[in-house]
């Protein structure tokens, strides 16, 4: 019989818990933090039997969280605090409340921490001129490309930037698009699996079908896999490749000092698309948000 009730043991113990009623991405998020604080604990000296920790000790790893984030800032006032604690006190919450259920601690030491949810901070898009800098670099890219292998990653570049922006993908869903999934005809594409678990259909415009054309036609017939964008050496792209993709445009573009980067393009399809619809309901279905407070964030940013 277990005679101490470490951190760690409880830990594995609330992620099976949480693995059959939650998805694998929200496992990861709440594990994710839960380790870290289970991290501290070992080089601070807090007691590893988890019913030996008091709220003395959370007050003391959320101060420890604040000093790490202004460390992290160079000494610079930390932007955001709130929501860098926010997904501490979460996991926190949830995981002292099981424990509290299962009979492992008889009081959580949570009790009476209250911390308010952070609110979103305005969603900013990329203005005009930004999209056409970005633009100007990729039709500089087509018109020099020499080789069939320059044109067909010119042409890449261009339909993962188009498609950006007249979708709103996120990162993760455009990385994970088959060449079945893309249907010019009907200009749509099929998101198998967004972030809430979910698929759907999303639209694109004449800009995209045309560049999608293209890379298509470039797009070499005898590579092994069927994801749709392709590196040099013709395998499948990770996320992180589609992200610098988009990061080396901006570099090229010199938008450098301009905040965001992938998901920034998000925004501007949603603020686009709002600006010019004025369908609230409509765009949280294109973006995949589960609710319409996500979506009502883009409005701030409408004329």
């Amino acid at each position: 019989m277990q005679t101490e009730i470490t951190i760690e043991w409880a830990i594995e113990g609330f992620r099976y818990e949480i693995e059959s009623t939650l998805k694998p991405l929200t496992v990861r998020y709440y594990c994710g933090e839960l380790g870290r604080f289970s991290s501290w604990t070992h080089s601070s000296g807090v007691p590893r039997d988890i019913r030996l920790v008091t709220k003395q000790h959370i007050h003391a790893f959320f101060h420890y969280l604040l000093t790490a984030r202004v460390a992290g800032t160079s000494g610079r006032q930390p932007q955001g605090i709130e929501h860098y604690r926010w997904p501490y006190y979460r996991s926190l919450r949830r995981f002292f409340s099981w424990a509290t259920k299962e009979g492992y601690v008889e009081r959580s030491p949570m009790d009476g921490i209250v911390l308010k949810a952070p609110k979103d901070p305005p969603v900013d898009p990329y203005h005009s001129r930004h999209i056409e800098l970005m633009l100007a670099v990729l039709d500089r890219e087509w018109q020099t490309a020499t080789t069939t292998r320059q044109r067909m990653l010119a042409a890449r570049d261009r339909a993962i930037f188009i498609l950006f922006l007249e979708s709103g993908l996120r990162l993760s869903e455009m990385a994970m698009l088959k060449t079945e999934d893309v249907d010019l005809e009907h200009q749509r594409a099929l998101v198998r699996e967004g972030k809430t678990g979910k698929g759907r259909l999303v639209g694109f415009g004449l800009q995209t079908k045309k560049a999608l054309w293209r890379y298509l036609g470039l797009r070499p017939s005898e590579a092994q896999t069927d994801t749709l964008w392709l590196t040099e050496e013709y395998r499948p792209m990770t996320k992180y490749g589609v992200q610098e993709v988009i990061r080396r445009l901006k570099d090229e573009a010199g938008l450098q000092n301009v905040e965001g980067s992938v998901h920034k393009l998000r925004h501007t399809f949603a603020t686009t698309y709002l600006r010019h619809t004025k369908d609230m309901k409509g765009c949280r279905i294109l973006l995949g948000h589960s609710t319409l407070a996500m979506t009502e964030r883009y409005t701030q940013f409408i004329d």
